[in-house]
């Protein structure tokens, strides 16, 4: 029973060490341009587009942004004004950094977006939408070149 216990530990302390010694590879993405949705319920909220360079983020913007009636990408009033602008926040945020590097940054929009980030907007919700959009972007692979 004895040597069980010590050779089931040995393989533990081995199974750490090997571990610490295994480095985790960056995914390369081809360069070029992608496209990417999040859609809820069937409805298509968030539609993006984004080229990479490098793994580099060097252009992003949003082609659908909406939510129910209450707000869209053209919205003018507020408070879906202030809505609209912090979607557009975090997406520039990336704009100029390593997609693998940088992207779940998202998942903490407090240290993202400058405007104020509370229960009313749910940001963390809205990150979350852009987050699911770029990786649906990645997984479809290059839009154009």
């Amino acid at each position: 029973m004895k040597k069980l216990a010590i050779s089931m530990m040995l393989f533990l302390i081995l199974g750490a060490l090997l571990s610490c010694i295994v480095e985790e590879t960056e995914t390369v993405y081809e360069d070029g341009t992608y496209r990417g949705t999040f859609a809820d319920l069937g409805f298509i909220q968030v539609n993006i587009q984004f080229t990479l360079e490098d793994n580099i983020i060097t252009s992003a913007e949003f082609r659908h942004l909406r939510r129910d009636d209450d707000y869209h990408y053209d919205a003018e009033e507020e408070p879906y004004r202030s809505v609209v602008d912090q979607y557009k926040e975090a997406l520039d945020y990336l704009v100029g950094k390593d997609i693998n590097a940088h992207l779940e940054d998202l998942y903490h929009p407090e240290n993202v977006v400058k405007a104020q980030v509370d229960g009313y907007t749910a940001a963390t919700l809205r990150t979350n939408k852009i987050i699911s959009a770029i990786r649906d972007a990645l997984n479809r692979g290059v839009y154009s070149y």
